[in-house]
């Protein structure tokens, strides 16, 4: 996640476009998680997905260990 904020802010996209480039890039069981939350799915701050990305990651890391 560090690393992907900091190519964006290198390349100074906007945060529509990071959060497009995020659900496109993040392991698509984390964001179908993220998406089956009605209130986050239309959230166009980039900071409540980055939170929820990380979360819901670390979930599924503790659940594969």
């Amino acid at each position: 996640m560090i690393k992907f904020e900091v190519l964006a802010i290198k390349t100074e996209i906007d945060d529509l476009h990071t959060i497009f480039l995020l659900k496109k890039n993040v392991r698509a069981n984390i964001i179908k998680t993220i998406l089956g939350y009605l209130p986050m799915a239309a959230s166009d701050i980039l900071k409540e997905w980055k939170v929820a990305i990380t979360t819901v990651g670390q979930g599924y890391e503790s659940t594969e260990s």
